[in-house]
């Protein structure tokens, strides 16, 4: 091979260098674009666009094989349409034949055989009394179908008991808050819609709160025990408007053991462990991060019996305490002569 032919190989084996070199950082890149839905959880603090709070379990849920999926009606059955039963309400009226307990029997008769109003517009119903009453847009069903959030697909929740379950669960939990407290998150710019989801494509995940924007998004795995990860997404929510209003927990870490990082889970130092009323965290989970801690603390706060981790003087009632002076501080429907009711434990 000449000299002249050595340099020509010289140089193409240097192009080739380059672009091998340039795809591997492409693809470096790109591999670092993908989300790990457990371990990025979500910063409220940060200026980063990419604020997303996954909530994972290690309980496994209860799957009824039988709860009808898309598509179907589970109540169509028990719920009966306008055709349904007509030939029953078409009856001819009374006759001079027909004895007084005849015509008595035959019009309830006619009261029982009219049709109901379905489950699906009991449902509807009571969706717009939520939203008017708080101000809080709730999708459910076909309206969901094909949401995914944080790289993770979802499956629609299509029975209807079960939707109408859960919305009055959620009424009822929603009016635990003060009166006004979401329009008040409203009016300051942070808008809430909850979706009620059946599940995730991974089954871990119990809720996610969307706070990329200020339209935030809360669903729900609802196979899942639903009130405490209800409680505990709304806590990410409120925090996250709490930190636009200037609150700040900037002595939170030294609640903590001396040492500890997040991130690093110590089961014994967690309450549901150990039964330890001494504990540091409520359980592993509130390990992941300092948010993860707060929501985590504040499903114990609004739970409906007081856990012996919430006794005045330990380590998680002061931060419960420290949770509701910042709540306290943000809220104008939070008033310091009311104990509201996440207050319950620690004012007592």
């Amino acid at each position: 091979m000449t000299r002249k032919q050595r340099l020509k190989l010289a140089r193409v084996l240097i192009a080739f260098s380059f672009v091998l070199i340039f795809t591997g950082l492409g693809l470096e890149l790109d591999e670092k674009q993908i989300i790990d839905p457990i371990t990025d959880t979500h910063v409220i603090a940060s200026n980063s666009t990419n604020d997303i709070s996954i909530t994972t379990t290690d309980e496994v849920p209860e799957i009824n094989e039988e709860t009808p999926e898309e598509g179907t009606d589970a109540s169509s059955d028990e719920y009966p349409t306008d055709n349904q039963g007509s030939n029953a309400t078409a009856t001819s009226p009374t006759t001079p034949s027909q004895s007084p307990n005849q015509s008595n029997s035959q019009t309830q008769n006619n009261e029982t055989q009219q049709p109901t109003t379905s489950i699906e517009t009991v449902n509807n119903n009571l969706r717009n009394t939520i939203q008017n009453n708080y101000g809080i847009t709730i999708r459910y069903g076909t309206e969901t179908n094909g949401y995914s959030v944080a790289g993770l697909s979802s499956i629609m929740l299509s029975d209807s008991n079960r939707i109408n379950q859960l919305l009055n669960e959620l009424n009822t939990n929603l009016a635990l808050y003060p009166s006004g407290f979401f329009r008040e998150t409203n009016q300051g710019g942070y808008t809430l819609t909850i979706y009620l989801l059946k599940r995730y494509s991974q089954e871990n995940v119990t809720g996610i709160t969307d706070s990329t924007t200020k339209n935030i998004v809360i669903s729900l795995a609802t196979d899942y025990s639903f009130v405490e990860s209800l409680h505990h997404e709304i806590y990410h929510y409120i925090e996250k408007y709490m930190y636009y209003k200037g609150a700040n927990y900037t002595t939170w870490n030294t609640l903590n053991p001396i040492g500890f990082t997040y991130g690093n889970t110590n089961s014994n130092l967690s309450y549901t462990t150990r039964q330890d009323q001494n504990a540091s965290f409520v359980n592993n989970y509130a390990q992941t991060d300092e948010y993860e801690d707060r929501a985590s603390t504040f499903e114990y706060m609004m739970a409906s019996t007081e856990a012996s981790c919430l006794i005045t003087g330990t380590t998680i009632w002061k931060k419960s305490k420290y949770m509701c002076e910042q709540i306290d501080a943000v809220f104008d429907t939070v008033l310091p002569t009311t104990t509201e009711y996440w207050e319950r434990y620690v004012y007592n």
